[in-house]
């Protein structure tokens, strides 16, 4: 007999820290520790874990959250809902290599709470949410050079 809990597998690019961005699957539970649903990648990456089981290339690996620049894939659907404010505000990201993303970053805070530097302080998320126009991205706080709010 075998024990296995369901997960939902989701092809992302992974950008390690010095190394070029790989192709990953990332496994999130169907039910989150933090609201009724399944978890979400911002669940996956700010929650308590360390290290990150991924499969690239049939291999599984644990990779340690805190080598992770970024981590990208196939845009999100809006946030929208009745009980939230959803704030978007057009962003350039320099990051610690050079590289440059722009998108908007969905703020789903209260209003007082809801200028890039809130999100961008709050020691709570590791990672921000950017959204290009075909992409999401994940991007590590701690490899963030420059913000330029547009």
């Amino acid at each position: 007999m075998t024990y296995q809990v369901p997960m939902d597998e989701v092809a992302v690019m992974v950008a390690l820290e010095g190394a070029e961005p790989e192709d990953h699957f990332v496994y999130l539970s169907r039910y989150s520790q933090h609201r009724d649903g399944p978890e979400t990648m911002a669940d996956y990456l700010n929650g308590g874990r360390r290290f990150f089981p991924m499969l690239a290339a049939g291999v599984p690996k644990m990779i340690n959250r805190d080598h992770i620049v970024w981590l990208r894939y196939e845009k999100l659907a809006d946030l929208g809902g009745a009980e939230t404010t959803i704030i978007e505000k057009l962003t350039i990201l320099e990051l610690s290599d050079g590289r440059r993303l722009e998108g908007v970053v969905p703020i789903d805070r209260p209003r007082e709470q809801s200028r890039i530097s809130d999100v961008l302080n709050d020691v709570r998320e590791a990672f921000l949410r950017l959204d290009e126009e075909a992409d999401t991205y994940y991007v590590n706080k701690n490899f963030i050079r420059l913000v330029i709010p547009r």
